[in-house]
């Protein structure tokens, strides 16, 4: 009997939408946060959510906007769990996500709905392969499952995380130099490391 296939995620995610308002702080709130009454630094603070919010996105592992992803496995299995820390499934082909297969001349083609059952109210995902464990050779990425979701809600204190790290850039634009640094402990990073321990 074959292991239970490891199931890897495409990294390459296609945003496709831009974060809900109010989700992450915008210009006006990291400007009252920074105390800020000025204009002149506008460009520079947007600059720093984009990239406030790209931290957090890898730092948790977490797509906050809705965003389209491809899970592979190597070989059919009973059941399939493809684990990550998605926003409800919104996608795809009459609602529902789409599971492909390589045939030998190496194209992915449709399965037909019939052969397999998703349940995607819940994390993991899990793809009920009817057919059971694989029969004959298998092939590296034999399975495909795509899908889109919706976006992943912010908690509170992940905001508040966002405000904080963007201070921090706002506050320390430059490197630091050749004297002796020590770390200091960060609160956003407790709360980030919460969410983390909290979602997986």
């Amino acid at each position: 009997m074959l292991k239970h296939p490891h199931v890897r995620i495409d990294k390459f995610v296609v945003r496709t939408s831009s974060y809900d308002a109010g989700m992450f702080p915008d210009r006006a709130a990291l400007k009252t946060h920074l105390r800020v009454d000025y204009d002149e630094d506008d460009a520079y603070i947007d600059t720093l959510l984009l990239t406030t919010v790209s931290y957090i996105e890898e730092y948790t592992d977490t797509i906050f906007a809705q965003a389209s992803y491809k899970a592979y496995w190597d070989h059919a299995y009973p059941v399939v769990l493809i684990s990550k820390n998605f926003g409800t499934i919104v996608t795809a082909h009459h609602d529902r996500p789409l599971v492909h297969e390589l045939n030998d001349e190496d194209v992915y083609v449709l399965v037909d709905s019939s052969k397999y059952e998703l349940d995607t109210t819940n994390n993991p995902i899990r793809v009920h392969m009817k057919s059971g464990f694989a029969t004959g050779a298998s092939k590296l990425n034999k399975y495909r499952l795509s899908f889109t979701t919706s976006t992943k809600s912010v908690p509170k204190y992940l905001y508040q995380a966002a405000l904080m790290i963007a201070g921090h850039f706002f506050e320390n634009r430059q490197d630091v130099g050749k004297d002796r640094v020590f770390e200091v402990p960060l609160t956003s990073r407790y709360l980030l490391e919460r969410y983390r321990s909290n979602s997986f």
